[in-house]
C-alpha cells in the first residue's frame, strides 16, 4: 500500500469517527438495531460500515464474546458469568530525593478487598460479574437458514431486525445478558 493510500484511509477513519463515531456508539449502547442506527446517521455511510463498526465496538466492550477468548468464567443454568476485576485508577503522591513533589498514575485492583460478598443473593448477580447468553444464531443464519427464519418468527420487529442486522459469525457467540437479550431469551423459551 502506498503512502498516499494510508494517509487518505487514516483521514476517512478520522473523518468518519468525528462525523458519527459517538452518535453510533451511542445508540449502539442502547440496543438499537444497527439499521435504526444507519438510518438516523446525518452523515453518508453504508449499512455495511456501520454493521461492522458496531460488531467491533461490542467485541471491544465485552457485550460480545466468543468462547475462545482466554476469560475467566464459570456456568450456571445455561448462563455465562464472568468474573471481572474492578479496575479503578488513582494518584500517588510521591517526594523525590531533592523535595520535589509529583503525583504518579496508577491502577488499582479493587476486586481484591477483604470486603464480604453476600452469597444468598436469587439470581447470582454480585458486583463486578456480568452475565453472558450463548447465542447460536450465527451457525443457525449460516448453515440451516430455514431454522433461522423459524426463530425470527417468534421475535417481534425491534428484535428480530437487532438479530438481522448483527453480522453474526459461523460460531456460537456470548451475548451480554441486556434487557434486550432477556427478551429475546423469554420470547424463544416461550415457544
Amino acid at each position: 500500500m502506498r503512502n498516499s493510500d494510508c494517509f487518505n484511509n487514516a483521514l476517512h477513519d478520522m473523518v468518519f469517527e468525528n462525523a458519527c463515531g459517538a452518535a453510533i456508539r451511542r445508540l449502539a449502547d442502547m440496543s438499537f438495531p444497527v439499521s435504526y442506527i444507519h438510518k438516523e446517521l446525518d452523515y453518508p455511510i453504508s449499512f455495511e460500515r456501520v454493521q461492522k463498526y458496531v460488531w467491533r465496538y461490542y467485541l471491544d466492550n465485552r457485550v460480545l464474546l466468543f468462547p475462545d477468548d482466554k476469560l475467566e468464567y464459570h456456568e450456571e443454568n445455561g448462563i455465562i458469568i464472568l468474573n471481572e476485576p474492578k479496575v479503578t485508577k488513582t494518584f500517588i503522591k510521591e517526594t523525590g530525593p531533592y523535595g520535589k513533589t509529583t503525583y504518579r498514575q496508577v491502577t488499582v485492583d479493587s476486586s481484591k478487598n477483604d470486603n464480604p460478598v453476600n452469597d444468598s443473593d436469587s439470581d447470582s448477580r454480585k458486583p463486578g460479574q456480568r452475565r453472558y447468553l450463548p447465542c447460536n444464531f450465527g451457525i443457525l443464519k449460516h448453515t440451516v437458514p430455514k431454522e433461522f427464519e423459524k426463530v425470527l418468527e417468534k421475535l417481534d420487529r425491534d428484535n428480530k431486525n437487532y438479530l438481522i442486522d448483527l453480522p453474526w459469525e459461523n460460531k456460537v457467540v456470548y451475548h451480554i445478558l441486556n434487557e434486550r437479550m432477556t427478551c429475546i431469551a423469554n420470547a424463544l423459551e416461550k415457544q
